[in-house]
C-alpha cells in the first residue's frame, strides 16, 4: 500500500504529487482537523446550575421531580411504621392525659426515621455510609484519653466513591452512663439518619430521631421538657433531694396501681428488673422499687412503657 493510500484510508488529504512534501502537508491537515475537534468538544460545566442553558436546566429539574416522586412512593410502600420510623405524643399532659395511648393523630409528631429505615433508603439508592471521624475516637480510647462527648460525621458515598451527602451525630457519655461503646453507636446512628435525610431531602417528611427524644425525656420535637404535674420537691420529684418515702396520703402509688404497672410490664414483654433500672437512673437513685413511685412518676412511667417496649424491640432487631 502506498503512502497516498495509507493517508486516504486514515482520513487525511492525499498529496497530489506523491512527494514527501505532500505527505507533510497531509499531516498538517490532519492536525488541523484534530485541533478543530478539540475546539468543538464540550466545555466545562457551569459553576452555578443557574448558568446552564435553559433547556438543560429545565430537563434536569423535570427528571429530578419525577425521581423524587418515585422515591416518595417507594418510601410510603416499603417502610414499616414501628420498625423503620415512628411517631411520639407531643401534646402536654395538661392538655391530653392519654400519652402514647391517645387516638388523636394531631397529637403526634410527624414520623421520625429510625436506623433500619435509613439503611433501607441507602440500600435502595445504591449508596454506602462512611464514618471518617470514627477512627479518631478509636485511637483516643486506646491512648487512654478521657472522652466526655462524641461527635461523629457520616458521609454517604455513591458508587464512584463521591460524597453525595453528610451528617453529624453528637452524644454525651453521661447520656449512656459512661458506656462509650453505646455512645459511639448512638452517635453513628444519629449521623447516619441525618445524612440520609439530607441526601434525599426528606426533612419535610421525617423529624429528628425518636430514640433521642425518648432518652432525654421530652414530649416535644423541640426538645423542651414536658411541664411537670408535680412541681413540689417534697412530693417525690426526681430532681429533689433525699429518698422518696414509702407512705400514705398520696405520697406514693397505691397497691392496685403497682399491680397494674407490673401487669403492663409483663404484657409489653419488658424485663421487670430493666424497668426498675430505668426508674432508678431517672430518679438518680432515689427510687428502688415500684411501690416508692409517686403518682406523678407513675403517670410518666406508664406513658413511657410502650415507647420503651418499641425501642427495645428495635434495638434487639438491630443487634
Amino acid at each position: 500500500m502506498s503512502a497516498t493510500q495509507i493517508i486516504e484510508q486514515e482520513g487525511g488529504a492525499a498529496p497530489r504529487d506523491g512527494s514527501m512534501d505532500g505527505l507533510g502537508r497531509a499531516k498538517q491537515d490532519a492536525r488541523a482537523e484534530v485541533s478543530e475537534v478539540h475546539t468543538l468538544a464540550p466545555q466545562p460545566m457551569a459553576a452555578s446550575p443557574l448558568d446552564l442553558p435553559a433547556e438543560v436546566f429545565r430537563s434536569g429539574l423535570d427528571r429530578r421531580k419525577e425521581n423524587r416522586a418515585a422515591l416518595m412512593e417507594w418510601i410510603a410502600a416499603a417502610l414499616v411504621e414501628g420498625t423503620d420510623y415512628g411517631r411520639i405524643h407531643v401534646v402536654g399532659k395538661n392538655k391530653c392525659p392519654h400519652g402514647s395511648r391517645c387516638q388523636n393523630p394531631a397529637h403526634f409528631s410527624k414520623p421520625s426515621l429510625f436506623k433500619p429505615g435509613a439503611e433501607k433508603i441507602c440500600g435502595m439508592l445504591g449508596v454506602t455510609v462512611h464514618f471518617p471521624t470514627l477512627h479518631d475516637y478509636e485511637r483516643a480510647v486506646l491512648e487512654g484519653v478521657d472522652i466526655q462527648h462524641i461527635i461523629i460525621r457520616c458521609e454517604i458515598l455513591d458508587a464512584g466513591g463521591r460524597v453525595v451527602a453528610d451528617g453529624v451525630g453528637a452524644r454525651s457519655l453521661k447520656q449512656d452512663y459512661g458506656d462509650i461503646n453505646k455512645a459511639l453507636k448512638m452517635a453513628e446512628k444519629s449521623a447516619h439518619i441525618d445524612a440520609t435525610l439530607r441526601m434525599a431531602g426528606l426533612s419535610e417528611v421525617f423529624t429528628q430521631d425518636l430514640e433521642d427524644m425518648i432518652q432525654t425525656g421530652t414530649d416535644s420535637p423541640a426538645g423542651k421538657p414536658a411541664p411537670s404535674s408535680n412541681p413540689s420537691p417534697h412530693a417525690g420529684d426526681p430532681s429533689g433531694s433525699g429518698p422518696v418515702p414509702s407512705g400514705k396520703n398520696g405520697t406514693t402509688i397505691t397497691e392496685p396501681q403497682r399491680k397494674r404497672l407490673e401487669a403492663r410490664i409483663t404484657e409489653l414483654g419488658l424485663e421487670r428488673e430493666r424497668v426498675k433500672e430505668w426508674v432508678q437512673k431517672a430518679s438518680k437513685g432515689r427510687v428502688w422499687s415500684f411501690d416508692q413511685l409517686t403518682p406523678a412518676m407513675y403517670q410518666t412511667l406508664d406513658e413511657r412503657l410502650e415507647e420503651w417496649a418499641e425501642r427495645t424491640a428495635i434495638q434487639e432487631e438491630n443487634s
